[in-house]
């Protein structure tokens, strides 16, 4: 298993004297192997004399940072800097479909050792990598983690170091939204000891809906306000006397922010209105700021591995929704009127100061690893703190009735046309404070060499404490509610490995390579009965370019942390409203929902994998899966008339219909089913180490395409409602197909990305829930591509300036595409236009990076 064999041939006459050849010096380096005079009686584990004399000796040993389980595919240094990725997590990134096709982050090992809590990893660049190996499926139980996630191993370079910045500049092709980045690192590995620091910086511009072509809401918008009559006619024939015509609106005066307006002031601005294009007032994304800094260090124990990591980020947005207009009834004989009858005062809040949505959060976090060995046990111990804070501030509009209320009253120190108080503005203040303890602990021991390998035993156990604080506060300050919780979680899982036969093993070994693995775990919640799960798999191999795998899992979820107790963050959607056949921005409150109630999952996973020419040049993948989920959890779905059937009680509209909120929380579900059969190849084309290959970098080229189609997929939403079929009601798509290809080599690259899906069709989309929407996904790209001057220009290697730089960009949705949307008789529904669906469109990101 991943092992290194160097056969040296002593010379006769230095029997005793160390060999130690550059060549074995460089393999010492990066595989800690060594060579030195030795017998069969003195020599070490892994060296082996030659039965005959000692001539010559075989030198074995795993490579450095080998994990314990075999790679399925591994990534070499040439191959991860034909990428151009700047960071570890960049690089996983676009690694992505070469590891799962899911989009589920991977688990991650540091040089074969588990990560725990720390992912500080994924700030190093890419650059300090010397491979990147992705495991066997089976891997994931073996280190303690659910079944079916695949496994990373990063491996390290012995000797690194580098410091860097990177500035960053993106912006729409279409206008209207810009920002930038900038970030600068530090890093450094010698041997097992290793510390990275982090700085950044980041900001994005509003992106305002003025940018595009969007058609503006329904309504009076006026940036000065007005009186009118109720009935739309003349407001007062002495005012018409004394502006010398018929006045059926006037401005509000000057005079009146702080006097009493009488009818001469109204004549003067008889007929003068100042209307405004309310897109003015409204973002289609917030602007946005965000800070980090991230410090890790990692240094031998004893026998153990030791990495601490401290990490704070804060990040804020800024958004409007709107010019906030209100509109009442001044009664005669109020103070502020001269008018002989009752008029109507449309006006905004406060000139053209827009609604407001602010978020801001603070974190603070901190964890430790420990790796190593207790006798025969490999243990890893990690440990994490964090505190949080969540700030939110949200403005839905003027107090009508209470506006209403004062002028009805003649209240005296309330001025109709002058300034309002700003608690006549319907605000809701959210402020959050969380903390989060946990604890996880993993062993693994071999229990008894059998003849086709070690059967290994993993003990995982977790532990964590929960506590949140929230309170919510109106425009006023005065508290509305308030709740404290915590909540504590334990959970284990216990794994065995069982090698049933190896190719190169005893007794069974013509069946090839067979293992089975099974696991069983617990889990228990505060207020909560203990959920269990248990599963198996079996791996079979029955020549060396074929691997076949099947896997069964049993699961009672319940709900994390996060998802019960996460701040309740609110922020403004845009949405297609089936029910009302329009474009909706409602309030979109999402974070966590203390109400989640556990549920259980099955599933069945069948794999195959064909190499047939050996190594990774040409991978043929088949796959097969299939899920059962009873009161299983599950994202909010999209907002369709049969959703909201369902959840009446998520979905708040006003007295005209229009839909004003929607609680899009996680949500239980009373039964979820689905099933998929996957497809894809692999070409992997590296020219390194190949006979008559050139010397220097040699040129990389990779080919990923993954294809998925869905056999089945329905929806239970509530017990007793009917089973959504999403793939022929729901608006799913039966297809999906998506394409990667790089190429490149050290110094140059060029990455190209797709995807497509096939058509979905929504039923019961139209008001009298009849009619129907075809959606139409884009087939879209994203280019990206980078070149460093320095290494392919001879003249520029020597000016450290030009010589260290990095210049990279990326294009998203390269031919700026768009979801369409038609009904069944072919024709585009109001608020599926190009600019409603996709209003930003193709993005553009430049990175300028140097290396000091």
């Amino acid at each position: 298993m991943g092992q290194i064999t160097r056969h040296v041939r002593l010379l006769a006459l230095l029997p005793l004297c160390t060999i130690y050849s550059s060549e074995t010096r460089a393999e010492t380096d990066k595989g800690d192997v060594a060579a030195g005079p030795v017998s069969r009686e003195t020599s070490p584990p892994g060296v082996i004399p030659s039965p005959d004399d000692h001539d010559e000796i075989v030198v074995t040993a795993d490579r450095r940072g080998e994990a314990k389980v075999p790679a399925e595919s591994e990534f070499s240094e040439e191959e991860i800097a034909a990428q151009g990725a700047d960071s570890i997590q960049d690089l996983l990134t676009r690694l992505a479909p070469f590891i799962d096709g899911s989009g589920e982050e991977p688990v991650i090992l540091i040089n074969g050792k588990p990560a725990g809590f720390d992912r500080s990893i994924l700030a190093y660049p890419a650059e300090a990598l010397d491979r990147l190996a992705v495991l066997k499926p089976e891997a994931a139980t073996q280190y303690g983690e659910p079944a079916g996630k695949r496994v990373v191993n990063l491996v390290l370079k012995k000797n690194f170091s580098m410091l860097n910045a990177d500035a960053g500049a993106d912006f729409a092709t279409g206008g209207g939204q810009y920002g930038g980045s900038l970030s600068v690192r530090r890093t450094a590995i010698s041997g097992d000891t290793r510390w990275n620091a982090q700085v950044r910086f980041g900001a994005d511009s509003a992106f305002r809906k003025t940018a595009r072509n969007i058609p503006p809401r329904d309504g009076i918008f006026d940036s000065i306000g007005f009186i009118s009559a109720p009935d739309g006619g003349e407001i007062d024939p002495a005012l018409s006397l004394a502006a010398g015509q018929v006045v059926i609106a006037a401005a509000i005066p000057p005079g009146a922010l702080t006097g009493v307006p009488d009818l001469d002031d109204f004549a003067e601005s008889a007929g003068r209105l100042h209307p405004v294009n309310p897109n003015r007032y409204e973002t289609l994304q917030s602007s946005r700021r965000n800070a980090g800094l991230n410090i890790g260090v990692t240094r031998p124990i004893g026998d153990f591995s030791a990495s601490l990591n401290l990490n704070a980020n804060r990040s804020s947005s800024d958004g409007e929704r709107g010019l906030p207009m209100a509109s009442v009834v001044l009664p005669t004989g109020h103070p502020s009127s001269p008018f002989a009858s009752d008029v109507v005062l449309t006006r905004p809040f406060a000139g053209e100061r827009a609604l407001r949505i602010d978020n801001g959060s603070t974190s603070l976090g901190a964890t430790l690893t420990l790796n190593g060995s207790i006798g025969d046990w490999q243990t890893s111990l990690a440990a994490s703190y964090s505190r949080n804070r969540a700030d939110n501030f949200i403005e839905n509009g003027v107090d009508i009735a209470r506006v209403q209320q004062l002028i009805d009253a003649a209240d005296p120190g309330f001025n109709p046309f002058g300034i309002w108080d700003e608690g006549l503005m319907i605000a809701t203040r959210s402020r959050t404070k969380g903390e989060n303890l946990s604890a996880r602990l993993n062993v693994r021991k071999t229990i008894v060499d059998l003849p086709a390998g070690p059967l290994a035993w993993n003990l995982t156990a977790n532990a964590g404490r929960n506590s949140t604080q929230s309170r919510q506060f109106d425009a006023s300050g005065d508290l509305i509610a308030a709740r404290s919780l915590t909540r504590s979680q334990s959970s284990g899982q216990m794994s065995v490995s069982v090698p049933i036969s190896r190719n190169d093993g005893a007794g069974a070994g013509w069946l090839g390579d067979l293992t089975v693995d099974l696991s069983a775990s617990a889990q228990t919640m505060t207020n909560s009965r203990p959920q269990k799960g248990f599963g198996g798999s079996v791996s079979w191999s029955p020549w060396r370019a074929v691997q076949l795998r099947g896997a069964v899992d049993f699961t009672e979820n319940a709900p994390s942390f996060d998802q019960l107790d996460a701040p309740v963050l609110t922020t403004v959607n845009r949405i297609f409203d089936y029910a009302r056949q329009e474009i909706a921005e409602p309030l979109w409150i999402t974070g966590g929902n203390p109400d989640l109630k556990r549920g259980r999952q099955q599933k069945l996973t069948l794999g195959a994998m064909v190499r047939p020419l050996g190594g990774q040049v040409l991978t043929l993948n088949l796959g097969y899966r299939q899920s059962v989920a009873k009161g299983g959890l599950a994202s909010f779905p999209e907002l369709t008339p049969v959703i909201e059937a369902a959840f009446p009680e998520r979905v708040t509209r006003d007295a005209e219909g229009r839909l004003v909120a929607v609680d899009a929380r996680a949500i239980n579900i009373a039964r979820d089913s689905n099933s998929d059969l996957s497809t894809g190849i692999v070409l992997r084309v590296d020219g390194a180490g190949k006979p008559g290959a050139p010397n220097g970098d040699p040129l990389q080229f990779s080919l990923s395409i993954n294809h998925r189609m869905r056999l089945s997929d329905e929806l239970q939403t509530r017990a007793g409602v009917p089973v959504i079929d999403q793939l022929r009601e729901g608006g799913q798509s039966r297809h999906n197909v998506s394409l990667q290809t790089s190429l490149g080599k050290r110094g140059i690259g060029a990455t190209l990305n797709g995807n497509w899906s096939s058509s979905g069709r929504l039923r019961g989309g139209g008001t009298d829930g009849a009619g129907g929407f075809v959606f139409k996904p884009p087939l879209t790209f994203n280019l990206s591509a980078f070149v460093e001057p320095g290494r392919l220009i001879d003249a520029w290697k020597k000016k450290s300036v030009i010589g260290d730089l990095r210049l990279s960009v990326d294009v998203q949705n390269l031919f700026n595409g768009y979801r369409r949307v038609t009904l069944d008789d072919g024709t585009v529904p109001a608020g599926y236009r190009r600019d409603e669906i996709d209003p930003l469109g193709r993005t553009v990101r430049l990175t300028l990076r140097g290396k000091f």
